[in-house]
C-alpha cells in the first residue's frame, strides 16, 4: 500500500512538472491557462495524497476557480486572430 502511494505521489509530481512546463512554453493563451489549471489540480491531488485533504480541496476549489476566471478574462480581453 505504501509503495503504491509513493508511486501515485511520484506520478502526480511528474504531471505537475509537465503541466507547468506546458503552461510556460506554449504560445497559445488558452492552452497556457489550461496547463495552469491542470497544474493546480495536480498540486491539489498531491496534497490529498499526502493526507492534507482540506488543503487539497481548498487548493483545487480556490486556485482552480481563479484560473478559470483568468481563462474567461483572457478570452474576453484578447483579440482573436487566425493562426495558420
Amino acid at each position: 500500500m505504501a509503495l503504491m502511494l509513493e508511486g501515485l505521489e511520484l506520478l502526480l509530481l511528474v504531471l505537475a512538472v509537465v503541466f507547468s512546463a506546458f503552461a510556460v512554453e506554449t504560445r497559445s493563451l488558452t492552452r497556457s491557462v489550461f496547463g495552469l489549471l491542470l497544474f493546480t489540480v495536480a498540486v491539489g491531488l498531491i496534497f490529498v495524497a499526502l493526507g492534507a485533504v482540506h488543503i487539497g480541496a481548498i487548493q483545487m476549489i480556490v486556485y482552480s476557480g481563479g484560473v478559470m476566471a483568468l481563462f474567461l478574462l483572457v478570452l474576453m480581453v484578447t483579440t482573436r486572430r487566425d493562426e495558420t
